[in-house]
């Protein structure tokens, strides 16, 4: 194995990574509506945003993988940013750069790979959009240009301006090794630390504005029935499919949190009860509607979903008393 090279300009790299604030953190709808659509596109089963950063490489969006890192020296997209063109293995076996890399051999068995830069505004390169297949593929000229159409999409909400509320503030408020620690390494949302904290945040700025505050709760029908028909190890699929479909019906400024294997929790601030009812009706409708392909089996995700709406004379809580109440009331 070859491991990647550092590019000349790795501490202006790093910084920039550091000011977007998008490594350990959560997944986002914008980028994982790109790697949707590029799986669909190509006819593949796994596509990523990743951030190279330091010694790992970030997913800030994936489908097909369960992990939301990988150490950099065994990644192929480390090998990908000196180039300005995409990077394309379509045989990774035959490769001298990556024939025994752990990637490889073992899980998640790459065989194709096919990695384009992408920038942020200021035109360092940061990481890739890149697409994964355990069988070896050909890639045409008319594939790599788009790639690159579809990494630019990536490049234009990476130039946006971040926007100013309690999660980007949040977010920008904690350092890489605090992120690190209230993130869900799997699923890419909050895990209920980093949810507890988050909300708690919320609730003071909620009073402060005198609004209302409003948690939808996300549950699995049937944990059990999941296990005995797909298997314990299939259960990441499925908290990852109803983690995204939540967070792509979410308006901006909300963010989700895994409170437990069956169970997630979003945030949603100065909605009225009318708007989260129509939320929670929306929810419902999409899972009745999308359904998850998990090694080859489709199936529908069965959950509930309820909501809580708080007003600000009663927001004087703990964020657990919140969460309390939310599932009481559920």
């Amino acid at each position: 194995m070859i491991k990647p090279g550092i590019p000349a300009n790795e501490e202006e790299r790093t910084r920039a990574i550091d000011e977007l604030g998008i490594v350990y953190s959560p997944s986002e709808a914008r980028f994982d509506r790109i790697t949707r659509l590029a799986c669909r596109h190509f006819e593949i089963h796994t596509a990523l945003v990743t951030i190279v950063y330091k010694e790992i490489q970030w997913f800030k969006s994936l489908q097909g993988m369960n992990a939301c890192s990988t150490d950099r020296e065994v990644s192929f997209c480390g090998h990908a940013l000196v180039n300005e063109e995409a990077l394309v293995v379509e045989n990774a076996l035959l490769d001298p750069r990556f024939f025994d890399n752990p990637l490889v051999l073992d899980g998640p068995k790459i065989r194709f790979y096919a990695g384009q830069p992408i920038k942020d505004a200021f035109g360092l390169t940061i990481g890739t959009l890149c697409l994964i297949d355990s069988t070896p593929r050909n890639f045409s000229d008319e594939d790599r240009q788009d790639l690159r159409d579809f990494a630019r999409l990536v490049e234009a909400e990476i130039a946006k301006p971040i926007e100013d509320n309690v999660l980007t503030r949040f977010i920008r408020s904690l350092s890489e090794k605090q992120r690190s620690l209230l993130i869900d390494p799997i699923v890419g949302s909050w895990n209920r630390l980093g949810f507890e904290t988050l909300l708690n945040k919320q609730i003071e700025q909620t009073v402060l504005q005198k609004e209302t505050l409003s948690l939808v709760y996300v549950k699995f029908g049937s944990i059990d029935m999941i296990m005995s028909r797909f298997g314990s190890d299939r259960i990441v699929d499925f908290r990852k499919f109803t983690a995204s479909l939540i967070r792509d019906t979410l308006p901006n400024g909300a963010s989700i949190g895994s409170i437990g294997t069956d169970a997630f929790v979003a945030i949603c601030a100065g909605m009225s009860a009318t708007d989260t009812e129509q939320l929670v009706a929306h929810i419902k409708e999409r899972f009745l509607k999308t359904t998850l392909e998990t090694h080859g089996i489709k199936a529908l995700v069965d959950v509930e979903v309820a909501s809580l709406t708080i007003t600000d004379d009663k927001l004087k809580c703990t964020p657990g008393d919140a969460i309390d109440a939310l599932l009481n009331a559920h």
